[in-house]
C-alpha cells in the first residue's frame, strides 16, 4: 500500500475536494490502516484548531516599528567604513598600475628605430606579394608591367 497516496487523499478530503469515487478507496484504506487513521485524526484535530481561531488585530505601533527598523537597517553597509575607501581606491590603483605596466611592456618590446607599426612587429614581408599571387598580377597590372 502507498500510504502517500491515501494521505494525500485525506488532505483533498479535508479541503472538500475528494470525488465520491475515490473516497471508498480511501475508507476501504483507512480501515485496515492505522497510521493513515492516526494522520486523519490529527489532520481533523489542526483543522478545527484552525477554523476556530479568530483573526488578530496587530497593535497600531507594529507597522512603524517594523518601518523604522527596516529604515535603519537599510543605513548600514554591510563594509566597515575603513573598507568603503580602501576597496575602490585599491581598485584604482591597480587599474593605474595596469595601465603602468603596460605602458612599459611596450616600450620595451618596440624597437626604438621601428618607422611604422609594421616594422615594429617585422611584419614588412606582408607589403610584398609572392610571385604569381594573385596580388602580384594585380600590382604588374595596375603598374602597366607585363601580362602573362
Amino acid at each position: 500500500m502507498d500510504c502517500r497516496k491515501f494521505r494525500n487523499m485525506v488532505s483533498r478530503e479535508l479541503d472538500g475536494e475528494l470525488e465520491e469515487a475515490v473516497r471508498e478507496g480511501l475508507d476501504a484504506h483507512l480501515a485496515s490502516c492505522a497510521g493513515c487513521r492516526r494522520f486523519r485524526e490529527i489532520s481533523l484535530a489542526g483543522l478545527s484548531i484552525h477554523r476556530a481561531a479568530r483573526d488578530a488585530d496587530p497593535p497600531a505601533s507594529l507597522l512603524p516599528s517594523i518601518l523604522a527598523a527596516v529604515e535603519v537597517e537599510s543605513r548600514r553597509s554591510p563594509m566597515p567604513g575603513w573598507l568603503r575607501l580602501a576597496v575602490p581606491a585599491a581598485a584604482a590603483a591597480a587599474a593605474v598600475t595596469g595601465i603602468w605596466m603596460g605602458g612599459l611592456m611596450h616600450e620595451s618590446y618596440t624597437p626604438k628605430s621601428a618607422a611604422s607599426g609594421a616594422d615594429a612587429l617585422e611584419l614588412a614581408y606582408l607589403d610584398e606579394f609572392p610571385p604569381g599571387s594573385m596580388g602580384d598580377i594585380l600590382v604588374d597590372a595596375s603598374e602597366g608591367g607585363e601580362d602573362e
